[in-house]
C-alpha cells in the first residue's frame, strides 16, 4: 500500500532539526514507511511497550502452553535481577531525599509488604506441581527484593524509579491473567486478587513525583526531571506552557528550565574530556570521542525502538485476523471483542512507546548540541591567530549553526537506520511464513533498489560539500559587506557588491539544485519501492502458484491484504535505508568539517596540559623561556613544573626580555614578521613604539602576548596579568559597563575614576541608559573614538602588571587626547608607574616616554630614552598602528551615538509576537511570487495528478483480491502499469520542484531581501546590529530554501493522500463518517492550540541563536584581546549562558512537536478502535475486500496524519521566516526624488558636478524626532577646487556634517539646504549624488574579495591604471610582493596593516576620479612620513578637486584653503587657517597648539621649529626629521 510520501531525505538539518517526519517530502518515508506507523512516529517509552508485547505473546502462549511457565519464570527472574542491580548500584549513588520516613515511602512499604505476603500465600496454596512451584518461587523472590529496591530507589533517584514502576506494571499484568489460572480455589483467587490490587496501587505510588520531598538543590532540577516515564506521555510539564502560549506571548526566561545534564557546562565538559583522551590526528577523532562521552545516551533509544517494532508487526496479525473475522463466518463471534481489545492494546502501545523513543532522541539532540557548541567555542579560544584569521567569522558561525544541526540530525538518522534494518529482516521472515519462496522476489528487488539508491547516495556527500562551500562563500562575503554596510552605502558601492553577492547566491542555488536532484533520484526510487515490492510479491506468488511451486494457498482477500500489509511494513525501512543513507553521508560531511576545525593548530602555550588553567588563574607568576627551535609550549611546560631556574638572570627584573628573536605567524609563513628583535621592557616604565606602516609594531605586541611563533632567539615573558587595548577596539554584546569590567569585580570609586580619566563621562551621559546601555555588535552604536576609549578604560580598570596599548589615541581629537593622556600618563596619571607599552603616532608624546622603540621593516632600529634615540639620528614615523583596526564605521557613527542605540529587545519581541498572530497569507503570496505563479500552478497540478495516481495504486490490490483466477495475470500487469505511472509522476514532480527551487525561488527571495537591506535608510542600518541582519540571511534563508518548500510539498501530497484514506475507511465502515466531522473539529482546535505556541518556540529559538552566533563571531575577531586578559573562563561562561537560552527554546520546541505526535497517535488509535468496533458490530454488512483496503490504509493513517499536521505546523513556522524575509525585502527605501533638475544637468551625458562648489545654508538636522539637533544652522560656502578641513572635539558634529552631505539622514529630519554647483542635493537622486563623490572613511573598509575587486569595484579600469594608482599611494611594492598580485584575496581586516588598508581605500577613491572627495580622518592610520606622502598626493593629484577632510591631526589640514571648527553642532569658526592660527584665542589655534602647531609669531620661546608648507606655519617639536 502507498504510505505517506517522503519525497526526499534531507541530508541536512533544517533549523528545526526535528524528526524526519517534520521534513517529510525530503525524508518522509525515511522515518517510517508506508504502513509502519511506529516507524514514522519515532518515540517510545521503554516500559509502555509491554501491552503490545503481551498481546503478541498471548497468541504464542495459547498455541504453546508448555512454554508459558518458562517464559513467566524468565520474566520474574529478569525482574529480580534488575531490582537487585538497582539496589546495589544505589549504594554509591547520592541521596536526593532526607533519610527519614515520609508518607510516600510509608505507603510504598505497606503495599510492598502486602504484595510479598500474598505472593507467598499463593505459593503455599498453589498446586504442588514442580513447574508451578518454580514459577511462584521466582515470583516470591521478585516480591521479596521489591520492597528493598523500592526503598533504595526512593531515596537515591531524582525521578520516580523506572525500574520499580516497570516491574510493578508487568507484574500486574502477569498476576491479572496467567497466574490467576493456576488454581481455582477461593483462597488462592482471593490472594491473587489482593496481589493484583496491591501491584496496581504500587504502579501509581512508584510513578508519583517526589519533587516536594527532595532536598534543596542549586540549581533546582527541571520539573520534567522529577516525573515518571509513565506520567510524561500525558505532558503535565508542557501543557501549562502550551496553554500560556496560546493566550499570550511567552519569553525566553520561561523556557530556561531544562534537565541539568542537557545544559552547556556538563555536556561540554564530558565531550572535552573524551576529546582529550583521543589521538587528535585520528580519522574518527570526533566520532570516537562522542561515543566515549555519551555512550549511554547514544544507546538509550534502542530498547523503546525495539518495542515500537514489536507493536508495528502486531498490526499484521490484526489485519489478517480482522479480515478473516469478516470473510470467514465460521470464526466465533466472541473473537470480535478480543480483536477490538487487540487494536486498543497495539495502538496504545505504539503511542506510549513512541513517546519514550522520541524523548530519548530529542534529549540526545539537545545534549550533543550543547556539547558540540561548547567544544567549538572552547576550541576557538585555543586557535592560533593565523588559524582564527583563516577560519573567519562567517565560516566559524557556519560550523556552530549549520554543521551542528546536521550532525545532531545524523544521530536521529542513525537511530532510524538500524531500526529499518531490523524491520526489514523481520518483515522478510514474516513474508516467508506467508508466501514461502515468493519472498525472494521482493527481497531481490529491494537489494537491487537499495544498491541503486546507495550508489546515488555516494555522490550526495560530494554534492553537499560543494553546496556548503558555496554557502560558506556567500556568507563570508555577506558578513564582510554587512559589517561595513554604512561606508559601502555612502560610497555608492552597494549596487556592485549586491551584484557580486547575487552571483554567489546563484552559484549556491545551482549547487543546491544539483544536491536536491541527487537526493530526488534516490527518493523517487525509494518512494515507489513499497508499491513496486507489493507488485513483485503478488506477481511472484501468482506465478509460483500457477506452476505449483511451494504449495501456496490461493490469493484470497485475506492473503492479498496480509501480504500487502507486510510489504507495506517494508516501506519504512526501504525508504530509511535508501533515503537516509544520503542524509547520513551528509551528516558525516559536517562531522568531518567540525573535526577539521577541532584539529586546527592551537596556540602553543595553551595546547599544553594545565596551561589553560594557568592562563586563567593569573595569580601564578609565569616565566616563559624559549631557546632556539623550541616553542612557547615547551617553555610553558617547564613553567608548570615549577622549573624556573635562576638562569634567567637579570631577565627576571624586566617584564619582557627578547634577545635576537625572530617570529613568524605560524609554521606555514614564508617570511618572518619580526627579525632579530632585542628588547627589554622595564617594570614601571612607559615604553613608546613608533615606526612606519607595516613596520611590525603591532606584531611586536602580538609577540609579547605569545601570539606568534618564535623560530630563533630567546624570549622571557614575565607577566601575572596583561591588559590590551588593540587598534580594533574589542566590544562584545553586553552593556558598556560590562565591557569595561570584563571579569573584574565592580569598584564604584575606581570605576568612576577610570571613566573620568578616559574622557567617557560626557559620552555616557548622552546614552539613554548611561553605562547600562547595551552595546550593539562590535559596539556598532558607538563612534570609533568612543570604542577606543571603552577599550582603554578596560585596560586601565584591569589593574594589570603589563599594559599594551596599540595606537589608542588615533581616533581622538586633540582636546580629548590631551585630557586622556594627561589623566593616564601625567604626573598624577592612573598609569604612572605602571609597565606600559604604547604604540603611538603622537610626536608630542615621545618626550614623556621612559623608553622609545623605533621599528622599521620588522626589526627594532633604535631603542633608548628619547634623547638617546634622537641623538642617534632616528627617523621617527609615528603612526596609529598597523593592526587589526575597526573604528567608527563611517561618518554616521560619531553623532549617532545617542540616536542609534540597539532596538529594545522587549519591544521587538512584542512586535514579533503580534505579527505571528496575523495571517500568513501575505508570506505565502510573497513566496509564490518569488517562485513564479505559473510554475507554482504547474507544480500544484502535477502533485494532484501524482497523488491521484498514488491513491489508485494503493486501491489496486483490492481488484487483485477479487480478480478471476484466469485473469490474474492481466490484473497484475495493470498493477505494474499503475506503479510505473506513479514513478513517472514522482520523478517529474521532484525534478520540477528542484528546478523551481534552485532556478527561481532561491535566487529571487535572496535577491529581494538583499535589495531591501542594501536600499534601506542609514538610520535603519545604524540601529540594527549586524548579527541580526546576518541571521536573516543565514537561518531564515535556510528555512526558505529547504524547510518551508519541503514542508509545503509534503503537505500537498499528504492532504490528498489522507482524503483517499478516509474515503476508503468510510466506504468500508460508513457509520464512521458520522464521527469524522467531530474528530476533524477536535483536530483543528488542537492544531490551533499547538501552533499558537509552536510558532513562539520557533521564534524564540531563532532569536536565542543570534547572541550566541554574535558572541562567537566577536570572539573570533577579538580572540587576541580575550586571551590577553586571560578571560577565557569569563567568555566561556557567557557562551554557556547563551547556549542554555538557545537550548531551552530548542528543548521546548522539540517537546511541543513530541506532544503533537503523541496526540496524533492517540487520534489514530481512536479511529482504529472505531473501525474495529464498527466492523465487529456490522460484521454481516462489511465487504472483506473494502475492509482489507481500509485496515491496510489504517496502518499508515498515523503517519499520514503526523506528516500532514507536522508539515502544516512547519509551514506555519516557516512562514514566520518568510515573513521576516519579506519584512526586509519591503523595507522603506532611502528617499528618491523626481530628479528633473538633474536630468537637465546631465543631458547629453554632461558630467555633474563640474565645479565642485559646496554650500551649506542654515542647515540643521537631528537623528530622531525625540532627539535634539545634531547640527544647528550650519552655513558656509566653498568654491570649487578648494580644500576644507573640519575639526572639533568628539561629538561636535564633524561626522554628522559629512553624513548630511551624502544624504544619510531622513529628509524629514533636516532643514535648510546643501547645494552642489547650485543644485539642492535634496532634488537629486541619492544614487547619483553618492556616485558623484568619493569618500575615504576613518575606518578603512575592504570586503572579502581580491585586491582588484576592492579597488575597481565596477570593473571599468585596466590593470595598468590600478598599478599606477598603487604607485601614487605607496602600495605598489607591498602588492607586487604578493604571490597573486592583484588577485590576492583580502580575507579580513588583518590581511594588511591598518595603514595599508587605508592606502588601498585612498587608491580606490583616486580611481573613481570624482570632482568632490571626502576624507574622514583618512590619515589617522598612517605614520607622519606616509601622511606627508598622502598630503603630497592630495596636493598634486587632487588639484582642482573639492576636498572635504575631517581631521584630528591638525598637520594634515593646516595648509588647506578653509578650516571649519564645529562645537556641539554649530559653526564655531570658519576661516583661512593662517587667520585662525594668528588669533591665539581661536579654538583652532588652541587645538593646534595641543599638537605643537603655531603661527610663526606665536611660537613658544626656546622651542625648536620647522617650517611647514608655505613657511608661514611652524611646528614646535624637539624632534628629528618630522
Amino acid at each position: 500500500m502507498e504510505a505517506a510520501p517522503h519525497i526526499f531525505a534531507h541530508p541536512w538539518a533544517t533549523p528545526s532539526r526535528d524528526h524526519y517526519h517534520h521534513q517529510q517530502i525530503l525524508n518522509w518515508n525515511a522515518v517510517g514507511g508506508g504502513g509502519d506507523a511506529s516507524a514514522h512516529l519515532y518515540a517510545s517509552p521503554p516500559s509502555t511497550s509491554s501491552p503490545s508485547f503481551t498481546s503478541t505473546m498471548t497468541l504464542i502462549l495459547e498455541a504453546s502452553p508448555d512454554i508459558q511457565p518458562y517464559l513467566l519464570s524468565a520474566a520474574f527472574l529478569a525482574m529480580f535481577a534488575a531490582l537487585t542491580h538497582r539496589t546495589l548500584a544505589n549504594r554509591r549513588a547520592p541521596r536526593y531525599l532526607e533519610k527519614k520516613l515520609d508518607y510516600l515511602m510509608f505507603l510504598k512499604a505497606v503495599f510492598s509488604l502486602v504484595y510479598l505476603g500474598v505472593t507467598a500465600t499463593m505459593l503455599v496454596l498453589a498446586p504442588k506441581d514442580v513447574e508451578v512451584q518454580v514459577l511462584l518461587g521466582f515470583a516470591v523472590a521478585a516480591a521479596f527484593i521489591f520492597p528493598l529496591a523500592s526503598l533504595s530507589e526512593h531515596y537515591h533517584s531524582l525521578a520516580p524509579s523506572a525500574t520499580t514502576s516497570l516491574c510493578a506494571l508487568i507484574s500486574t499484568a502477569i498476576y491479572a491473567y496467567p497466574l490467576r489460572l493456576l488454581s481455582t480455589t477461593p483462597a488462592y483467587l482471593h490472594a491473587n486478587t489482593l496481589a493484583t490490587l496491591s501491584l496496581s496501587l504500587l504502579v501509581i505510588l512508584e510513578s508519583k513525583s517526589k519533587r516536594t520531598l527532595l532536598v534543596p538543590m542549586n540549581p533546582a532540577p527541571a520539573y520534567e526531571s522529577t516525573l515518571s516515564f509513565l506520567v510524561k506521555p500525558f505532558f503535565p510539564h508542557l501543557l501549562p506552557l502550551l496553554y500560556r502560549g496560546s493566550k499570550r506571548r511567552i519569553t525566553l526566561p520561561e523556557l530556561k528550565e531544562i534537565p541539568l545534564h542537557l545544559q552547556a557546562d556538563p555536556a561540554t565538559e564530558k565531550l572535552l574530556v573524551a576529546l582529550a583522551g583521543e589521538e587528535r590526528k585520528g580519522g574518527r577523532y570526533l566520532l570516537k570521542s562522542t561515543f566515549r562521552a555519551f555512550r549511554a545516551d547514544f544507546l538509550s533509544p534502542v530498547f523503546p525502538r525495539v518495542v515500537v517494532l514489536v507493536a508495528s508487526f502486531a498490526q499484521v496479525t490484526l489485519v489478517e485476523q480482522m479480515i478473516k473475522y469478516v470473510s470467514d463466518k465460521n470464526v466465533p463471534a466472541d473473537r470480535g471483542a478480543w480483536l477490538v481489545g487487540g487494536y486498543f492494546v497495539v495502538y496504545a502501545s505504539l503511542a506510549i512507546a513512541n513517546y519514550v523513543f522520541t524523548e530519548k532522541v530529542n534529549a540526545f539532540i539537545v545534549l550533543y548540541r550543547s556539547a558540540l557548541t561548547g567544544s567549538l567555542y572552547h576550541k576557538t579560544l585555543l586557535l592560533t591567530s593565523m588559524a582564527a584569521r583563516e577560519v573567519g567569522q562567517g565560516a566559524a558561525t557556519t560550523y556552530m549553526s549549520v554543521d551542528v544541526d546536521k550532525v545532531t540530525l545524523g544521530f536521529q538518522t542513525f537511530q532510524e537506520l538500524w531500526a529499518a534494518v531490523v524491520t526489514l529482516l523481520l518483515a522478510c521472515i514474516m513474508l516467508y511464513l506467508k508466501a514461502g519462496l515468493a519472498m525472494l522476489a521482493p527481497l531481490l528487488f529491494i537489494v537491487v533498489l537499495l544498491g541503486t539508491t546507495s550508489g546515488i547516495s555516494r555522490i550526495v556527500g560530494a554534492a553537499q560539500r560543494g553546496w556548503l562551500e558555496a554557502t560558506d562563500g556567500r556568507v563570508r562575503v555577506l558578513t564582510s559587506v554587512l559589517s561595513q554596510l554604512l561606508p559601502i552605502k555612502l560610497g555608492a558601492y552597494s549596487p556592485a557588491l549586491a551584484a557580486k553577492i547575487t552571483q554567489l547566491r546563484e552559484v549556491e542555488a545551482r549547487a543546491l539544485g544539483r544536491f536536491i536532484s541527487t537526493i530526488a533520484a534516490a527518493a523517487s526510487l525509494s518512494n515507489i519501492g513499497a508499491n513496486a515490492s507489493a507488485l513483485v510479491t503478488l506477481a511472484a506468488y501468482a506465478v509460483m502458484r500457477a506452476y505449483g511451486v511451494g504449495g501456496l494457498e490461493p490469493l484470497d482477500v485475506s492473503r492479498v491484504f496480509t501480504l500487502v500489509t507486510i510489504v507495506d511494513l517494508l516501506n519504512g525501512p526501504l525508504n530509511i535505508i535508501g533515503q537516509t543513507l544520503p542524509q547520513l553521508f551528509a551528516s558525516f560531511a559536517s562531522i568531518e568539517r567540525i573535526q577539521t576545525f577541532l584539529q586546527l593548530p592551537e596556540k602553543a602555550e595553551m595546547s599544553q596540559p594545565g596551561a589553560q588553567e594557568r592562563g586563567i588563574r593569573v595569580e601564578t607568576e609565569v616565566l616563559v623561556d624559549i631557546d632556539g627551535s623550541s616553542t612557547f609550549a615547551s617553555a610553558a611546560t617547564s613553567t608548570l613544573n615549577g622549573d624556573l631556574s635562576s638562569s634567567a638572570g637579570k631577565e627576571s627584573d624586566v617584564e619582557v626580555s627578547m634577545k635576537g628573536c625572530t617570529f613568524t605567524w605560524d609554521e606555514k609563513a614564508a617570511a618572518p614578521v619580526l627579525r632579530d628583535v632585542t628588547l627589554e621592557v622595564v617594570p614601571g616604565e612607559l615604553h613608546m613604539v613608533v615606526g612606519s606602516v607595516a613596520s611590525g609594531k603591532s606584531s611586536l605586541l602580538m609577540s609579547i602576548l605569545e601570539e606568534t611563533k618564535l623560530v630563533e632567539g630567546k624570549a622571557n615573558i614575565r607577566a601575572r596579568k596583561i591588559a590590551l587595548a588593540s587598534q580594533t577596539a574589542f566590544i562584545y554584546p553586553a552593556t558598556l559597563r560590562a565591557n569595561i569590567l570584563l571579569d573584574s569585580p565592580f569598584d564604584e570609586a575606581f570605576y568612576d575614576q577610570v571613566i573620568h580619566a578616559c574622557g567617557l563621562r560626557q559620552d555616557i551621559e548622552a546614552l539613554p541608559r548611561r553605562d547600562m546601555t547595551k552595546l550593539g555588535d562590535k559596539g556598532s552604536n558607538l563612534s570609533g573614538g568612543q570604542r577606543q576609549r571603552v577599550a582603554l578604560a578596560r585596560a586601565v580598570y584591569a589593574r594589570a602588571d603589563l599594559i599594551l596599548l596599540d595606537d589608542v589615541f588615533s581616533a581622538l581629537d586633540g582636546e580629548t587626547e590631551g585630557h586622556v593622556f594627561e589623566s593616564l600618563f601625567g604626573a598624577e596619571g592612573m598609569l604612572k608607574g605602571k609597565t606600559t607599552v604604547l604604540v603611538t603616532h603622537g610626536i608630542h608624546h615621545l618626550p614623556n616616554a621612559d623608553k622609545v622603540i623605533v621599528m622599521d621593516a620588522g626589526t627594532i632600529t633604535h631603542s633608548g630614552t628619547f634623547e638617546e634615540v634622537r641623538d642617534a639620528g632616528a627617523h621617527f614615523a609615528m603612526n596609529t598602528g598597523n593592526g587589526e583596526a575597526e573604528k567608527a564605521v563611517v561618518a554616521a557613527k560619531e553623532a549617532v551615538t545617542a540616536a542609534a542605540v540597539v532596538e529594545d529587545e522587549e519591544e521587538e519581541e512584542e512586535l514579533n509576537w503580534a505579527n505571528e498572530q496575523t495571517s500568513r497569507m501575505a508570506a505565502y503570496a510573497f513566496y509564490i511570487q518569488c517562485s513564479g505563479v505559473v510554475r507554482t500552478g504547474i507544480l500544484f497540478a502535477v502533485i494532484a495528478a501524482g497523488s491521484a495516481a498514488g491513491i489508485f495504486v494503493s486501491a489496486y490490490p483490492s481488484l487483485i483480491a477479487i480478480a478471476p483466477s484466469h485473469q490474474l495475470g492481466l490484473y497484475i500487469a495493470g498493477y505494474a502499469g499503475a506503479v510505473f505511472v506513479q514513478l513517472i509522476f514522482f520523478v517529474f514532480v521532484l525534478q520540477f520542484f528542484a528546478y523551481i527551487l534552485a532556478g527561481s525561488t532561491a535566487p529571487r527571495i535572496h535577491h529581494a531581501e538583499l535589495e531591501g537591506v542594501m536600499g534601506a535608510p542609514i538610520s535603519w542600518i545604524a540601529k540594527n546590529p549586524v548579527g541580526k541582519i546576518l541571521n536573516r540571511f543565514s537561518q531564515d534563508i535556510q528555512v526558505a530554501d529547504r524547510e518551508f518548500p519541503f514542508s509545503f510539498l509534503n503537505f500537498a501530497f499528504n492532504i490528498l493522500g489522507i482524503f483517499g484514506t478516509f474515503a476508503f475507511i468510510a466506504i468500508a465502515t460508513p457509520w464512521l463518517v458520522v464521527a469524522l466531522p467531530f474528530l476533524a473539529i477536535i483536530a483543528i482546535i488542537f492544531l490551533r492550540f499547538y501552533l499558537a505556541t509552536s510558532k513562539q518556540f520557533r521564534r524564540l529559538e531563532s532569536a536565542s541563536k543570534t547572541p550566541l552566533y554574535t558572541l562567537f563571531g566577536t570572539t573570533i575577531s577579538g580572540l587576541i584581546t580575550v586571551r590577553a586578559y586571560r578571560s577565557e573562563t569569563f567568555f566561556k561562561a557567557q557562551n554557556a549562558t547563551f547556549v542554555n537560552e538557545s537550548q531551552g527554546a530548542l528543548h521546548h520546541r522539540l517537546g511541543g512537536q513530541l506532544f503533537l505526535k503523541i496526540f496524533l497517535l492517540w487520534f489514530q488509535a481512536i479511529i482504529a478502535c472505531g473501525v474495529a468496533i464498527l466492523t465487529v458490530a456490522l460484521r454481516g454488512n462489511t465487504s472483506a475486500a473494502l475492509l482489507g483496503l481500509a485496515v491496510t490504509r489504517l496502518v499508515s493513517l498515523g503517519t499520514w496524519l503526523s506528516h500532514l499536521l507536522n508539515a502544516y505546523a512547519m509551514m506555519e513556522n516557516g512562514s514566520v521566516a518568510i515573513d521576516r524575509i519579506e519584512e526586509f525585502a519591503k523595507l522603506p527605501k532611502e528617499e528618491e526624488v523626481n530628479d528633473t533638475d538633474l536630468d537637465m544637468v546631465v543631458q547629453n551625458d554632461a558630467p555633474w558636478p563640474t565645479e565642485g562648489r559646496l554650500t551649506f545654508s542654515d542647515f540643521s538636522m537631528k537623528y530622531r524626532e525625540d532627539l535634539p539637533l545634531a547640527l544647528s544652522k550650519i552655513s558656509f560656502d566653498l568654491r570649487g577646487g578648494q580644500k576644507i578641513g573640519i575639526c572639533g572635539r568628539t561629538g561636535s558634529g564633524k561626522s554628522s556634517t559629512v553624513l548630511s552631505l551624502f544624504r544619510g539622514i531622513d529628509q524629514h529630519l533636516v532643514s535648510g539646504q546643501i547645494l552642489i554647483d547650485g543644485l539642492d542635493i535634496s532634488t537629486i537622486s541619492i544614487k547619483h549624488l553618492r556616485e558623484s563623490m568619493s569618500i575615504v572613511t576613518q575606518d578603512p573598509f575592504l570586503w572579502h574579495g581580491s585586491i582588484r575587486e576592492n579597488l575597481d569595484v565596477t570593473n571599468v579600469h585596466t590593470d595598468s591604471e590600478i598599478w599606477d594608482t598603487l604607485k601614487l599611494v605607496e602600495m605598489y611594492d607591498a602588492v607586487s610582493a604578493l604571490d597573486d598580485k592583484l588577485d590576492h584575496l583580502i580575507v579580513d581586516e588583518e590581511s594588511f596593516s591598518k595603514g595599508q588598508r587605508q592606502l588601498l581605500c585612498l587608491a580606490r577613491a583616486l580611481l573613481r576620479e570624482k570632482k568632490i572627495i571626502v576624507l574622514d580622518e583618512s590619515t589617522s592610520s598612517m605614520d607622519h612620513i606616509t601622511d606627508g606622502k598622502i598630503r603630497h598626493v592630495v596636493d598634486t593629484q587632487m588639484q582642482g578637486l573639492t576636498v572635504v577632510a575631517i581631521a584630528h591631526r591638525i598637520s594634515t589640514i593646516v595648509n588647506y584653503d578653509k578650516i571649519l571648527v564645529l562645537d556641539r553642532g554649530t559653526v564655531a569658526e570658519f576661516d583661512d587657517p593662517k587667520a585662525l592660527l594668528a588669533n591665539p584665542e581661536s579654538r583652532f589655534a588652541r587645538l593646534a597648539a595641543t599638537q605643537g602647531i603655531y603661527h610663526p609669531d606665536l611660537v613658544p620661546k626656546g622651542a625648536a621649529v620647522k617650517e611647514m608648507g608655505d613657511g608661514t606655519v611652524i611646528v614646535a617639536e624637539d624632534l628629528v626629521d618630522v
